[in-house]
């Protein structure tokens, strides 16, 4: 049996439960879909965190990008963190 993603990382370990929650909705969300997808996703999700007056750390949105980025193509990976990038210009931690 293979090992799910979410268990091949220490960090899930000590996360927040609605942190770990968030990002598998988002993984699920986001599983065979198109790039332009992403965008309307990210800042659910984000908005979701903002709620519970959470952010995903540094290391948890480096962790969340190879996540959701694992089967893209490298412009679609690069497209991904422009978004991203610009999500964070807006005031918005993710």
């Amino acid at each position: 049996m293979s090992q799910s993603i979410f268990e091949q990382y220490d960090i899930f370990k000590t996360m927040h439960p609605i942190k770990i929650q968030v990002m598998k909705e988002l993984a699920e969300n986001m599983e065979g879909k198109q790039m332009s997808a992403a965008a309307p996703l990210l800042m659910a999700a984000a908005s979701q965190l903002k709620k519970h007056d959470l952010s995903f750390t540094p290391e948890e949105s480096s962790i969340l990008m190879e996540i959701l980025t694992k089967d893209m193509s490298p412009q679609e990976k690069a497209k991904i963190e422009m978004m991203k990038n610009i999500v964070q210009k807006n005031g918005r931690t993710f």
